[in-house]
């Protein structure tokens, strides 16, 4: 992939928020989209920021350190999951979808690892 311009593999569709916004704006905004991270930008459209999940992270632990929402209430319950004998190939198409991680676990469902798409693109570049 050498000598590609980044134009050729960027992505043109821009989801972006006004500085201005409310963070709670900018979170609806992304969960519409389905997207990461955000772009702030000005009236011309020009960059100020970017916002991501840690961002939002380190706001609900800057302002709520005392939060006492339990993990099982705001967690994802409906987890999908490899084990270690799949091979790498046969989740290609999940590294495609929504899921940058993959807990990798054992015949009675015990955690025994965790999968990437890091992982899958060092492999990838392994080749």
């Amino acid at each position: 992939m050498t000598d590609v311009p980044v134009g050729r593999l960027m992505s043109t569709e821009l989801v972006t928020v006004a500085a201005d916004a409310t963070a709670a704006e900018a979170a609806e905004r992304m969960l519409e989209t389905g997207v990461n991270s955000i772009l702030v930008v000005d009236e011309a459209g020009r960059l100020e920021g970017l916002l991501t999940g840690w961002d939002f992270v380190r706001l609900v632990r800057e302002n709520d350190p005392h939060d006492e929402t339990l993990v099982g209430e705001c967690m994802t319950a409906d987890v999908v999951t490899a084990s270690e004998d799949d091979s790498v190939e046969a989740l290609a198409d999940l590294a495609d979808g929504e899921y940058s991680h993959l807990p990798v676990t054992d015949e009675d469902g015990v955690v025994v690892g965790m999968l990437s798409t890091t992982d899958l693109t060092k492999h990838l570049a392994g080749r």
